[in-house]
């Protein structure tokens, strides 16, 4: 157990004191510094709807669908690739660690290092959107959104956004394990999967990571379908994307696990050359 441990807090520091966390940093930071610019520069939140699109649009299709899933490619593909470079995966072998033991630290270590770092991403866009506002007010001017809280919304995302680092670390690490060119692939899937296809107005996005992770924030915040659905989607389809009270959290738990499968399986039978690695 106590290499475990050692091997958990050494891959909690090189998570965190990487070249690699500056930019996860800057990107993380991103929605937060363009929700000051927009609201010195423009002031256009200046009622309880666009305050409510503003803040979700940049949450949903900044930080979940393009942010969270870019951290994670980063991290990701390449998360065994440092103990090959440096030569140290035949280290911690020798101190009876399997490789599989050695790949599923490393994801636990670095998936709790991003939530926690994504967490405060959230809690920074939320704190730039609501701080100086006068909801109270504002609710009152719009009976709509009367039952809308803020808080409620970011304690929502305070627990999912952790779910989804899960996923998407797991997906793509099974990527950074099936090819040597990881980065081209999980840039491919990203794009064409995530974005492209799981956001398109057909049943197939159903196949995109996102799609069960939106099902259950749409399962905590109902009004989040005015973000999803879209002129094009027939009734009958809107339902079947998003039905009442569902939740994607099995669908999700299933993704990961086959993710992290294959990934075991791989770093065990795959040779792992440092060259390899070198070339990302």
């Amino acid at each position: 157990m106590g290499p475990i441990i050692a091997l958990f807090w050494f891959t909690l520091r090189q998570t965190l004191l990487t070249r690699k966390i500056w930019m996860a940093l800057a990107l993380l930071a991103g929605p937060s510094v363009l929700t000051l610019v927009v609201r010195n520069v423009d002031s256009p939140l200046v009622n309880v709807e666009s305050l409510w699109k503003f803040y979700h649009a940049l949450v949903q299709f900044l930080l979940i669908m393009v942010i969270v899933p870019l951290v994670c490619m980063v991290h990701g593909t390449g998360l065994i690739g440092a103990e090959v470079e440096g030569h140290t995966l035949v280290h911690l072998i020798t101190r009876r660690m399997r490789r599989s033991t050695v790949l599923l630290v490393k994801f636990i270590s670095t998936a709790f290092a991003l939530a926690v770092l994504c967490d405060l991403a959230i809690v920074a866009l939320h704190l730039s959107t609501f701080l100086g506002q006068d909801m109270p007010t504002l609710l009152a001017g719009s009976p709509g959104y009367a039952d809308w809280s803020p808080g409620h919304d970011l304690v929502c995302y305070l627990a999912m956004i952790p779910v989804g680092v899960v996923g998407f670390l797991a997906v793509f690490t099974a990527i950074g394990m099936f090819t040597a060119q990881p980065l081209a692939l999980s840039a491919f899937y990203l794009i064409v999967v995530e974005i492209v296809i799981g956001n398109i107005p057909i049943g197939a996005r159903v196949y995109s990571l996102l799609h069960p992770l939106r099902v259950t924030m749409v399962g905590a915040m109902p009004r989040l379908t005015h973000l999803f659905y879209q002129s094009e989607m027939s009734a009958e389809l809107r339902q079947q994307l998003y039905p009442e009270g569902a939740t994607g959290l099995p669908t999700l738990f299933v993704i990961v696990l086959i993710a992290l499968a294959l990934s075991s399986l791989l770093v065990t039978r795959r040779e792992l050359m440092p060259r390899k690695v070198s070339r990302e």
